[in-house]
């Protein structure tokens, strides 16, 4: 130690030079890390964020105090109220994280920023991956997620080889997949036993598609390399309004798919900053207005990017209508609300753009879960937390249970054709 401080004495310069470039060097590291995909900052990237600014500040004032000579009273001075500015930093940091001020969904579940514009990204049929988190969790619950052969949270898939038999695939997000419930009571699961149940559909297989995430963009990539080939009849997409206006805002069209890798929207070159440091949140929050939940847009940006968006959006289900027909393909586009719009009984987003397109599309057959819900179930704002997480918003197994019902009752009504006896159904292809 005696050493290094002699070192550091003689060669004023050069040690504050190297910590200036040894806190540039670990700032220019994180920022390179962000650019990966499936980038997470949690708080090691935060203390390791503070400790690189801290060389990088330090280094750059000792440099300019070897330069301009300055006097030891000056250097002691100028010391005390870095220090102090760097202490005062790192427990406002440390105060506003804890508080979880200015934290993002995905901190409230896992305790890591995720970019709201991902990377680069070599999972295009966007899959359960062997190395994710083997749960669902949140401060609210925790489910088993177990990877099937094909990489969804299901029993293994295999090829329908009864001609016989209806293959159903469900296509979706979290919603779909059934994150906030076990396994056994996603809605495909539900509806897999609904249809078992019934003496006149005990011919049907569902096969589950959903992974928490995915937008009908995937979709058309997760039909096209792997639905086709298990030979389905039918498939059940599910669309929300947060499809439409988080993650096709981000993400694009189908243009986001590369030669081998999918590469979202670009975002703020400065989110990484965003990422590891609460108070560079607050600041971009209160003072320029900019938050992560509206994705770094104004109101304006983002109606623009949206409504630039809406013919993409449809160009996706023009590509499955054209795959559905070329593997004669029944299809249920089924709407499903958020517990905010069963709560106001609207949904946030406006898909007449969409919906008066695919209604000229014989191929499809659309069921809306909101009337549904409200009509049927009798669900409403005051009895949502029955079938909704509170805090989370995902439905629990009783919604999973309902929702399961409402595509049931979707199939019955569009596709009524479909519901026959495995005797019948045995008949017919004789």
């Amino acid at each position: 130690m005696h050493s290094l401080i002699s070192l550091l004495r003689s060669h004023p310069k050069k040690s504050s030079l190297f910590t200036l470039l040894a806190g540039a060097l670990g700032l220019s590291l994180l920022y390179l890390r962000f650019q990966m995909p499936l980038a997470a900052f949690g708080a090691l990237h935060c203390s390791v964020f503070f400790f690189s600014l801290g060389l990088f500040l330090a280094g750059s004032i000792a440099l300019l105090g070897a330069v301009f000579a300055w006097q030891k009273e000056t250097c002691i001075n100028t010391a005390l109220l870095f220090g102090s500015f760097y202490l005062c930093l790192v427990s406002a940091e440390i105060f506003l994280r804890v508080k979880g001020v200015g934290g993002s969904y995905m901190e409230g579940r896992s305790s890591k920023y995720i970019s709201v514009y991902p990377h680069k990204n070599y999972d295009v049929d966007f899959i359960i991956q062997p190395y994710f988190i083997p749960f669902l969790q949140t401060p609210e619950y925790k489910f088993a997620r177990l990877r099937n052969n094909f990489g969804f949270r299901d029993a293994d898939f295999e090829v329908k080889k009864d001609t016989a038999k209806i293959l159903i695939q469900t296509y979706g997000d979290s919603f779909t997949e059934g994150d906030g419930a076990p396994q056994d009571s996603s809605y495909p699961s539900l509806l897999r036993q609904i249809l078992k149940n019934n003496a006149t559909a005990q011919n049907m297989l569902i096969q589950n598609f959903g992974v928490c995430g995915s937008d009908p963009g995937f979709t058309v990539k997760q039909m096209e390399d792997i639905g086709f080939e298990l030979k389905p009849n039918a498939a059940v997409i599910t669309y929300t309004s947060f499809d439409f206006t988080a993650d096709f805002l981000t993400r694009g069209g189908l243009e986001r798919f590369k030669d081998g890798y999918w590469q979202a929207l670009h975002g703020p070159s400065w989110e990484w900053l965003y990422a590891a440091s609460y108070i560079f949140r607050l600041v971009a929050n209160s003072v320029f207005g900019v938050t992560h939940t509206n994705f770094f847009l104004t109101e304006k940006e983002k109606e623009a990017r949206l409504h630039f968006l809406q013919p993409k959006w449809n160009e996706v289900f023009q590509r499955i209508a054209l795959l559905a027909k070329q593997h004669h393909l029944k299809i249920l586009l089924l709407k499903k609300p958020e517990r905010s719009e069963v709560v106001d009984n609207t949904y946030l987003c406006n898909f007449s753009f969409f919906e008066n397109m695919v209604d000229t599309i014989s191929v499809f057959k659309r069921f809306d879960l909101l009337p549904y819900y409200r009509d049927s179930i009798g669900m409403n704002k005051n009895t949502t937390e029955s079938y909704y997480w509170p805090k989370d918003g995902h439905h629990n197994a009783t919604g999973y249970a309902v929702m399961a019902k409402g595509v049931y009752a979707g199939l019955q009504k569009f596709y009524p054709e479909i519901f026959t006896t495995l005797d019948t159904a045995k008949m017919m292809h004789e």
